[in-house]
C-alpha cells in the first residue's frame, strides 16, 4: 500500500497543505496558531488524510482527484480539531 505512493502523491499533499493550512489561518482569525503553525498542522493533516486513504482504499494508486480530496480533508479536519481543543 505504501509502495504505490507516488512523489507526486506526496507532492499533492504537501502543496494542499501549506495552502489550505494559511487559508484556515485566515479563516480562523485569532483561534489559530500563526501562519506557521497553521502551515504544519495543514501538512500534517494532509499526510494523515493521505494515509488514512492509502490504508483503507484500494483505488488511490495515482488516483490525483482522491489524492487531493484526502489531503484537503485530512488538513481542514485537523486545524478545526486542534482549534476546538486550544479554545478549551
Amino acid at each position: 500500500m505504501i509502495e504505490n505512493v507516488t512523489l507526486l502523491t506526496l507532492l499533492i499533499y504537501a502543496v494542499i497543505g501549506i495552502v489550505l493550512g494559511l487559508i484556515l489561518g485566515v479563516l480562523l482569525k485569532g483561534r489559530g496558531f500563526g501562519w506557521f503553525g497553521n502551515l504544519c498542522l495543514g501538512l500534517l493533516g494532509a499526510f494523515l488524510g493521505g494515509l488514512v486513504l492509502t490504508f483503507t482504499s484500494h483505488v488511490v494508486d495515482n488516483n490525483v482527484m482522491w489524492n487531493a480530496i484526502a489531503a484537503a480533508g485530512g488538513s481542514v479536519l485537523l486545524i478545526l480539531i486542534v482549534a476546538i481543543f486550544k479554545r478549551r
